[in-house]
């Protein structure tokens, strides 16, 4: 695939140095990947729009927010559905004492919280009762809040986007595992990737194989939050996540776009290769191949949780994965029905399209200074325009 990557660098680099010249985020990482090699990469602009700041580097970390939902939740799930040791049928009181779950929420099964189908509403702001809990008691607490939200829908009926769902999911797995969800991220995903995808920044897993750098790496600053009362950089920006010290299902991974590029080329890669080996359709180059890192999930286990599935008003849902909707997807014009990907309330994105083995990695800090700018939704799709078309040609 012949890429003219000077002009794509060019064009790439005036789109983001205009932006960052109108407030739009302070700083900005984006890795593209074709078929499982990295093919470009890029920083531009600094970790904060305050002094004193520092340039965005390729080891600068970003709070991944909504991230965490498919990078952390989703695939240790995988993880789990591969080795059996959970079922996607498998209901709340499985997991949770039935006494706490109520009726309506008894049926309630692992694969409707995994695809955001649970009737569980998108968001609560417990955040500002929940800080008046004692820490050792907050997590017993939120819980029995979410229980006991009423269903907008009964689990099932249609798709409503839901932290809350993602929030049990996180405790679940902590059930499953009986390790607290950072130590069971790190020891399932970050070690074996040999990436530094982290829960707090200050544990970011030092991937030896990068080159030697600060021992802290740099930080991009997020909110000028109105209730904590600070700008935040290095804390996570979901209020509701700070609350449980960093760490939950839903949100408070950090990485840079390079962390987030070597889990979505093991995916890739992964769901490539079935369990007898190569077969003549795989366009995987063994030199990606032989680099990437495994986190022993089965193609068929990947497929199956990227697989578009329909509900009843047409919308497309997977498990624990978006695909391009609407009629200006952020993913752009030219990824494919296929792709999977997903969106970060901080500026975060990461598409790929399985049908080409192209992939898009973006990372910005848009809620800095403040949450209200959403300018970035109409600079997402023109980045990804901007490399599909010097990828594959297309033009509309």
């Amino acid at each position: 695939m012949g890429i003219p990557m000077t002009s794509l660098e060019k064009e790439l680099s005036s789109l983001f140095a205009h932006a960052i010249g109108e407030g739009v985020f302070s700083g900005a990482s984006l890795v593209v990947g074709v078929d499982g090699r990295k093919v470009l990469e890029g920083t531009w602009g600094t970790t904060s729009f305050h002094e004193p700041s520092a340039p965005v580097g390729f080891q600068t970390l970003f709070d991944l927010a909504s991230l965490t939902k498919p990078v952390a939740t989703a695939t240790l799930f995988m993880i789990f559905h591969e080795t059996r040791e959970i079922a996607l049928e498998d209901p709340l009181p499985r997991f949770f004492p039935r006494t706490l779950v109520p009726a309506d929420k008894r049926t309630l099964t692992l694969e409707a919280l995994l695809s955001h189908r649970s009737g569980l509403p998108a968001y609560r702001p417990y955040y500002k009762d929940l800080v008046r809990i004692p820490f050792n008691r907050r997590r017993e607490t939120l819980l029995g809040w979410i229980l006991q939200e009423p269903l907008n829908h009964r689990p099932g009926k249609k798709r409503i986007y839901s932290d809350l769902g993602y929030l049990l999911l996180g405790w679940i797995l902590e059930e499953i595992s009986g390790s607290p969800l950072d130590r069971l991220f790190r020891e399932k995903i970050a070690l074996p990737l040999e990436t530094g995808l982290a829960y707090r920044p200050g544990e970011i897993v030092k991937d030896r194989r990068e080159p030697t750098g600060p021992e802290i790496a740099s930080v991009a600053a997020t909110e000028r939050c109105p209730w904590r009362g600070r700008t935040l950089q290095g804390e996570v920006h979901d209020e509701n996540a700070y609350c449980l010290g960093g760490v939950a299902g839903h949100a408070g991974l950090f990485g840079s776009a390079d962390h987030v590029w070597r889990w979505v080329q093991a995916l890739w890669i992964g769901s490539k290769i079935p369990e007898s080996g190569f077969t003549s359709n795989v366009r995987a180059s063994a030199e990606a191949t032989a680099s990437t890192k495994s986190l022993y999930i089965s193609a068929e286990t990947i497929r199956f949780f990227w697989k578009p599935r329909c509900d009843g008003a047409g919308e497309a849902w997977s498990l624990g994965f978006d695909h391009p909707s609407g009629e200006t997807p952020a993913a752009g014009r030219f990824f494919s029905p296929e792709s999977v990907g997903h969106l970060g309330f901080t500026g975060t994105s990461f598409w790929l399209d399985p049908t080409t083995g192209i992939a898009i990695i973006l990372l910005t800090n848009r809620v800095h200074p403040s949450r209200n700018d959403e300018r970035i939704r109409a600079f997402r799709p023109v980045v990804h325009d901007t490399v599909m078309r010097a990828l594959t040609g297309c033009d509309p």
